[in-house]
């Protein structure tokens, strides 16, 4: 499972969240603190795992090292 997880970090905060208010909706006894925690640990979560699978554009490289742009040709 924590390979999906890795794959799609944005679709399982999507899941969690919705499942969560779904929960909420029809009489979990969940409280307004607990909620906001829930939410707010699995945005910080998934978000850095998403953010550890993307390239940043300021200096773009392939998985071994290489610069995707060669020095002096970058766009302004």
């Amino acid at each position: 499972m924590w390979n999906q997880i890795k794959g799609e970090p944005v679709l399982f905060q999507g899941v969690i969240q919705a499942a969560l208010a779904f929960v909420v909706a029809f009489g979990g006894k969940i409280s307004p603190l607990e909620i906001g925690s829930i939410l707010a640990l699995t945005a910080a979560i998934l978000s850095w795992i998403t953010r550890s699978q993307v390239t940043p554009l300021a200096n773009p490289k392939t998985s071994e090292g290489t610069p995707l742009v060669v020095e002096g040709r970058r766009a302004a």
